[in-house]
């Protein structure tokens, strides 16, 4: 006894699978809803094409971001702005410094045995001038 078909499946295609699959039927002799059945009926899938296509699913879908990779930039931006602030301030400390006291950039300090160069200093260290 044959059970007629009375359930319905809507499949989205685009126009030109449609064309495809309607030029297929027809050169079957067939309905496009026979021959749907017969290729999904005739569809015998393997346990690795299945598997196969997990993992190429699992490949294409979006990634997460790593939580320790997200820890890490957050860290690293907090570091740069810290740094960021206190040379900024820092600075801004210099600044105000020179205007308060009014004295031009500070000069470096010289070792406390250094003695100002003078205009006949010895090059050579031997103390002579003109030697």
């Amino acid at each position: 006894m044959t059970t007629k078909p009375t359930e319905r499946i809507v499949v989205f295609v685009t126009p030109a699978q449609k064309l495809a699959i309607s030029k297929t039927a027809d050169d079957l002799g067939v309905s496009v809803s026979e021959l749907m059945r017969r290729a999904v009926l005739n569809f015998n899938a393997t346990s690795e094409q299945i598997k196969a296509a997990g993992i190429v699913d699992r490949l294409r879908a979006p990634k997460t971001p790593d939580p320790l990779h997200i820890a890490l930039r957050s860290v690293a931006a907090k570091a740069a702005a810290r740094e960021a602030r206190e040379a900024a301030n820092a600075n801004r400390r210099a600044a105000s410094t020179q205007i308060v006291t009014g004295s031009p950039t500070p000069q470096p300090v010289l070792p406390a045995d250094a003695e100002p160069a003078s205009e006949d200093a010895s090059l050579t260290g031997d103390g002579r001038a003109g030697h």
